[in-house]
């Protein structure tokens, strides 16, 4: 191992230093109990979406290369028996994890953290030993400096066309990485530079098996850069401000202030946002004002002449396919998503397959939609105005939609998402140990005994 100084350069500049600082520095007692008890939640719907995601297609076809290619088995792969070297089994979780588009968001920058977050940090805590509070800790600093990075880059690195999972999801992987390897200084540095330069994806891959490759790339790139790191490899001394680094190429208008104010005082993972439909979560506001349609002003899909839906601009750009062909594209549409929500109250999972994608009945209603950009509405919010067949106008309005900060999940509503998509994989007794095990995650001295129960018996 090249010994490395575990001191910081002197050209990094003030703000990327004063982040690593705060990462490698702040002690579990020093990181508030709320912010403690949101890392766990992130872990169940993590451990939920792995579960029902490792057989998706893309995760299974991952998985088969990787067990083609070979290597160490290090740790397992989260819903199965199968072990795979480090790097490939963060590669194929963060795969399963994003593979439903059904995991969490940090508001406004629409940056998928949880998933390159703990697929980094469970592959590398189950081969080098760790205990719960340390992944979790290592969970919620990651979640910061992650978000902060997104937020001073956003939203001219959004609108660009970069995919926030794939690149600043990188600097999440790298930053567990940090805190599991107990690099500090220069190391921590060279550790989050590695993985800086393997930021990458681009939002064209929406709708495809590219668009979770990109968490998983994330989660192995994190992961690749601190072992790296710990052995030695350098970088860059500011890899995220320098004239040619992160911040200066993938953005117009980079804010660096984002990375240091309220530091340590203001918690990201305070604005974070878990789904509680199965699709594309600028959506969401959409899908609750027709739920709202259906549930609060009692009215059925074949009462409905037409329904206007005003919604934030990002909605038909991200999820305007008029014409999904399977479940995977009906989750990057808002009319399909709008639609299946009217009809059958709900837009989890199973609501998403090829079958209800084709149903006439879905197609139909679909038609009637129209769907109006409307610049004035946050991410959070949507309008729907619908006009029944006997000549009623009825608008909902929703100003915080279901998950969002402004209207979170209870830790109730948590464990039933957990279930239905664990439930039927692993029957409703371990998925229930499993449960337990999850929210007393940071009592747990190792966490292998937690991915034991996450494999079918």
């Amino acid at each position: 191992m090249t010994p490395v100084p575990t001191d910081f350069d002197d050209r990094t500049s003030p703000e990327t230093r004063l982040l690593a600082e705060f990462l490698q520095d702040r002690s579990m007692t020093d990181i508030p109990a709320e912010v403690l008890h949101e890392s766990t939640r992130c872990l169940l719907d993590f451990v939920g979406l792995t579960i029902a995601g490792v057989t998706e297609p893309a995760a299974a076809i991952a998985l088969r290369q990787c067990e083609l290619l070979g290597g160490g088995e290090h740790a397992h792969v989260l819903g199965s028996s199968t072990r795979l070297r480090a790097t490939d089994a963060a590669f194929v979780n963060a795969i399963s994890g994003h593979a439903l588009d059904f995991d969490d968001t940090h508001v406004p920058t629409i940056l998928h953290p949880t998933t390159p977050l703990y697929a980094a940090a469970f592959a590398l805590a189950e081969w080098e030993g760790g205990r719960g509070i340390d992944v979790i800790a290592a969970h919620a600093m990651g979640y910061e400096v992650s978000a902060r990075a997104s937020l001073a880059l956003y939203p001219e690195h959004y609108d660009a066309g970069w995919h926030m999972t794939g690149t600043t999801g990188a600097l999440a992987a790298a930053a567990v990485a940090v805190r599991l390897l107990g690099l500090r200084g220069a190391q921590a540095m060279h550790c989050l530079g590695i993985a800086a330069t393997q930021a990458a994806g681009h939002r064209e891959q929406f709708g495809t098996m590219t668009k979770p490759f990109h968490a998983g790339h994330a989660a192995k790139a994190g992961l690749w850069a601190g072992l790296l790191a710990r052995d030695g490899f350098t970088a860059a001394p500011d890899p995220w401000q320098g004239r040619r680094a992160m911040f200066s190429v993938m953005s117009s208008s980079s804010s660096v202030s984002d990375l240091v104010d309220g530091l340590g005082e203001r918690w990201e993972i305070e604005r974070n946002g878990v789904k509680p439909y199965a699709c594309g979560v600028v959506i969401h506001p959409a899908i609750d004002a027709v739920r709202n349609l259906r549930v609060t002003e009692g009215l059925a899909p074949d009462d409905l002449e037409s329904i206007e839906l005003r919604v934030h601009p990002l909605v038909p750009e991200l999820t305007g396919k008029t014409d999904p062909r399977t479940g995977l594209e009906g989750k990057f549409s808002v009319t399909f998503a709008c639609s299946i929500a009217l009809i059958e109250g709900r837009a989890a999972e199973r609501e998403f397959s090829d079958d209800y994608v084709r149903r006439d009945d879905v197609r139909r209603l679909m038609a009637r939609f129209s769907v109006v950009p409307d610049a004035t509405l946050e991410h959070t919010k949507a309008r729907a105005t619908a006009t029944t067949r006997d000549g009623r106008v009825v608008e909902v309005v929703v100003d915080d939609a279901r998950g969002t900060p402004g209207n979170r999940l209870t830790d109730e509503e948590f464990a039933e998402k957990f279930h239905d998509l664990v439930d039927p994989v692993l029957g409703a007794e371990r998925a229930a140990r499993l449960e337990a095990a999850v929210w007393s995650i940071a009592e747990a001295d190792d966490v292998r005994d937690l991915v034991a129960l996450t494999a079918p018996a």
